[in-house]
């Protein structure tokens, strides 16, 4: 299974999913997920937080990469989710913390 495919695009599914969704906060990322009709995920990683455009695109690599690895804990669940995992620190984490925290928040919410 591709992320390309189950990426979160749609605007209102967005913007619901911002207004209306479950938040666990678990530094340093924010994990948004609400129940939906099919999976999707959105990862986001703010530009005024990290400015550069390099350690953006690492930081959003890097959950993409750990998301399909772990993706079996979230195989578990009946209904399908659109998720966002939104980073909110200043600086550049290191990948173990990134990864603790990411499988954390995966393993909560089943």
């Amino acid at each position: 299974m591709s992320i390309i495919k189950h990426t979160l695009k749609d605007r209102k599914i967005i913007s619901r999913l911002f207004v209306k969704g479950k938040k666990v906060k678990i530094s340093p990322l924010l994990f948004i997920f609400l129940n939906n009709e099919n999976e999707s995920v959105l990862f986001s990683v703010s530009k005024k937080n990290i400015p550069k455009a390099v350690d953006r695109n690492k930081i959003k690599r890097q959950m993409r990469a750990i998301f399909l690895n772990n993706k079996r804990l979230l195989s578990r669940t009946k209904t399908p989710k659109a998720m966002a995992f939104v980073y909110y620190e200043n600086k550049v984490v290191a990948y173990p913390k990134l990864l603790t925290s990411m499988t954390t928040i995966l393993k909560e919410i089943n």
